[in-house]
C-alpha cells in the first residue's frame, strides 16, 4: 500500500515552491517603499575640465621602500589598516 503517488508528490511539491516565490514576492513588495526613507547619495557631476595626469606608479626600489615603511608607520600609530591611494615622488 502506498501512501502517496508520484502525481501526490509532484503536486505537493510544485504548490510548495509557488508558495516560496509567493513569500519572496511578498518581503520585496513590503520592503520596497522603505528604500525611499533611505539617504540617496547624491551623484558628482563630472567636468570636462582635464586634471593633470599624476604619476601613480612606484617607479624605483626606494619609492616602494618609502610606501611600505609608511603604511608600517601608519599601522603602528593607528591600529587600522593603511590604504595607499597614490604616491608621488617630491622634487628637491
Amino acid at each position: 500500500m502506498t501512501l502517496f503517488t508520484f502525481m501526490d508528490g509532484l503536486l505537493f511539491s510544485l504548490l510548495s515552491i509557488v508558495l516560496v516565490i509567493l513569500l519572496i514576492a511578498l518581503i520585496i513588495w513590503a520592503i520596497s517603499p522603505l528604500k525611499r526613507l533611505s539617504p540617496q547619495k547624491q551623484v558628482q557631476e563630472t567636468s570636462n575640465e582635464e586634471k593633470p595626469h599624476i604619476n601613480r606608479t612606484i617607479s624605483d626600489p626606494t619609492m616602494m621602500v618609502a610606501a611600505l615603511i609608511a603604511s608600517i608607520d601608519y599601522r603602528e600609530e593607528t591600529g587600522k589598516e593603511p590604504y595607499l591611494k597614490s604616491i608621488r615622488e617630491i622634487e628637491q
